[in-house]
């Protein structure tokens, strides 16, 4: 909790942030998709958007049919992020927390990005949507360098069938619009380094389901954790800066229970790209009412 200043806002004054209703129209396209659900495949991921080479190039947004795998829009998506990314669904809360880097790593300002984390719940109380977002900071690290982050990795989903989906909005005239997309989605806590060849992270070979990092394009399934791979950062070396991520939605199964605020709900990861440093930060962040986060 030491590195978070939040505040958790409930129903008026979560709309009174978003200036909003959260609203309920219907999709123009619904791109929720499934995410393993036993560890019995070859991968514990995904594919969404694998455009841009994992953030190595510009990545392309998704139009129509092109690169819209996982993508869902909508015109009251477009005038406000706290619109429901599905049909019946209102608005319940919202969590902002400024993410700072470790001591050890900080520069003269620690803060490295703004989070946004909100929930949905449908009118009958049985299903809700998690909503997260990160938009980074002129935050230089001690040795020059800017925090990445590559991985966005949330707790909370044991036992429950989950499906995940983003909404890719431009922030900026240029390519891109600043903004970057999903390029996959996992059931697993651990950041593997991408392979273009082979995007999809192999269960075989992985390292133990805790391992934070893996040296190869391996990840063993976790039930419990869900991991959106991105690539974001005030400035990245590669030159292909983007530094608002889409908002990442995971939808379950719930009920009329509030989720709760929980420390080290929600690992950030510089996963190693482009030769940066490993980097991993532990925030709070919103968990379904039982769920539970691993001490790992």
């Amino acid at each position: 909790m030491t590195l978070l200043r939040m505040k958790f806002l409930l129903k008026t004054l979560a709309i009174a942030f978003f200036s909003m209703i959260a609203s309920t129209s219907a999709l123009s396209q619904s791109g929720f998709s499934p995410l393993p659900n036993a560890e019995n495949g070859q991968s514990a991921y995904i594919l969404c958007n694998p455009s841009g080479r994992f953030g190595l190039g510009e990545s392309l947004p998704p139009q129509g049919q092109n690169n819209d795998t996982c993508s869902v829009s909508s015109p009251a998506l477009i005038n406000s992020a706290a619109s429901a990314p599905m049909s019946g669904y209102r608005l319940i809360g919202v969590l902002v927390s400024d993410v700072q880097i470790p001591a050890k790593f900080a520069g003269s300002n620690d803060v490295a990005a703004i989070m946004t984390d909100a929930i949905w719940r449908n009118d009958a109380n049985t299903e809700c949507i998690l909503g997260i977002q990160l938009e980074m900071k002129d935050a230089p690290l001690n040795n020059g360098d800017y925090f990445e982050i590559n991985d966005i990795v949330r707790s909370g989903f044991s036992n429950k069938q989950i499906s995940v989906a983003y909404f890719h909005k431009p922030h900026t005239g240029s390519s891109g619009g600043n903004t970057e997309v999903l390029f996959r989605a996992g059931r697993s806590f651990t950041s593997s380094l991408p392979e273009e060849a082979n995007p999809l992270p192999m269960i075989t070979g992985a390292p133990i389901a805790s391992s934070a990092f893996s040296d190869t394009n391996s990840a063993a399934y976790s039930d419990n954790w869900v991991t959106f791979t991105t690539d974001i950062s005030f400035h990245d070396i590669d030159g292909s800066s983007r530094a608002i991520s889409s908002i990442f939605y995971i939808h379950y199964p719930c009920d009329a229970r509030d989720p709760v605020v929980k420390p080290d709900a929600i690992r950030l990861r510089s996963a190693g790209h482009g030769k940066q440093d490993r980097i991993e930060v532990a925030v709070a962040g919103l968990v379904p009412a039982d769920g539970e986060v691993e001490k790992y």
